[in-house]
């Protein structure tokens, strides 16, 4: 399934934005999620693709230990720029693409990827990417976001935007979510050779402690914030009306904006016979 639109981090705004607003209400609450239900992680070479500004593989720099790694891999300098502010020099990155991966065969032992598995342009030869840099036995852990109805705060951004007639941004807005079924993602590992594939589903609260405020003003924080701006006074003010009042009738306290929830598969490279 082919996704539309366009979602792009690659605008420099669009990075910082991402990293000062998402990562802190979203995505470093799942990283940590992440560190804590895969260990062991210590004296490990772990690659985090899909790196983005670093989150992921900062939590791991901290428990990999003395004699671990991790190698922080992504194709958007941007992103990369901010990733090496936030994390120290033990970590290395790599400006790449998941295929072809810039990383010698059979040199790590964990791959991780973090919401970045679904931006792929090629799913299949990414998933051999992963088990050619895995040495034998070695693991790979995906996120992927379920459907963007499941994810409620994204889904009411979407529903915001075609309520004023906007669905080219909504289209753009759903590319993380809805082109990523669970059965092509265990899929892609299964046909790449990896071995005790497994998919869980995992949930997460989302939580501004600014209200329905600072929820509606984070939308300008996701990768169709510029398409956001360019609205014209009338249509954002629409925009933001109609997503605050949906946000008003999905949070029960004022400050929990629905549940995220993912898609988590693990999977094993076998070991050399």
């Amino acid at each position: 399934m082919n996704a539309p639109g366009e979602f792009s981090f690659g605008n420099r705004s669009v990075a910082t934005a991402y990293d000062t607003v998402l990562v802190p209400i979203l995505f470093d609450p799942w990283a940590a999620q992440l560190v804590d239900n895969f260990q062991p992680w210590r004296d490990q070479c772990v690659l985090d693709l899909a790196t983005g500004t670093g989150v992921v593989a900062n939590r791991l720099s901290q428990v990999v230990g003395p004699a671990g790694k991790v190698i922080g891999v992504d194709i958007n300098a941007e992103m990369l720029n901010l990733a090496r502010q936030r994390c120290t020099d033990a970590v290395q990155f790599i400006e790449s693409p998941a295929h072809p991966l810039a990383q010698p065969a059979e040199t790590v032992d964990v791959v991780v990827c973090q919401q970045g598995f679904q931006f792929f342009p090629d799913k299949p030869a990414a998933a051999l990417e992963l088990s050619r840099v895995l040495r034998a036995g070695g693991r790979v852990i995906v996120t992927t976001w379920r459907p963007v109805a499941e994810c409620e705060w994204f889904g009411k951004i979407c529903d915001a935007l075609e309520s004023i007639g906007e669905t080219s941004i909504s289209d753009s807005m759903r590319v993380p979510f809805d082109f990523m079924p669970e059965s092509d993602l265990s899929r892609h590992f299964e046909a790449a050779g990896f071995q005790d594939v497994r998919i869980r589903q995992q949930e997460l609260d989302l939580t501004f402690d600014g209200g329905v405020a600072q929820a509606v003003e984070a939308t300008y924080a996701t990768p169709i914030g510029p398409k956001l701006r360019a609205l014209t006074p009338e249509s954002q003010r629409d925009f933001r009306e109609t997503l605050a009042a949906l946000l008003d009738e999905l949070s029960t306290d004022g400050k929990k904006m629905g549940r995220m929830v993912s898609n988590v598969l693990s999977a094993v490279k076998p070991s050399s016979s």
